[in-house]
């Protein structure tokens, strides 16, 4: 699989959202594949400040615990896949 490329079957997620945000992001880690690491960091760094800009004060707890939760749960789901094959086509 080359590098930043992953193929999200429908069956591990119908959110269209994600897969619309997953498209978004691969393509700006190809775009500034040059600037190495840091893209990824520029791309945390720009989620946190997007959530926190687009949150009532009272929600920004939950809305980054959320956050957290989702990347979390999402980072392992896509290592479990690697490890049984499931990307190696």
């Amino acid at each position: 699989m080359p590098k930043y490329e992953t193929v999200v079957r429908k069956e591990f997620d119908a959110d269209e959202s994600f897969s619309k945000a997953m498209r978004m992001m691969m393509k700006f880690l190809k775009k500034n594949e040059a600037d190495g690491k840091m893209a990824m960091v520029s791309l945390a760094r720009a989620l946190g400040g997007t959530l926190m800009l687009t949150t009532e004060e009272e929600e920004r707890d939950m809305a980054l615990a959320t956050v957290i939760t989702q990347m979390c749960q999402t980072f392992a789901d896509f290592l479990q896949a690697e490890d049984q094959g499931e990307f190696n086509d």
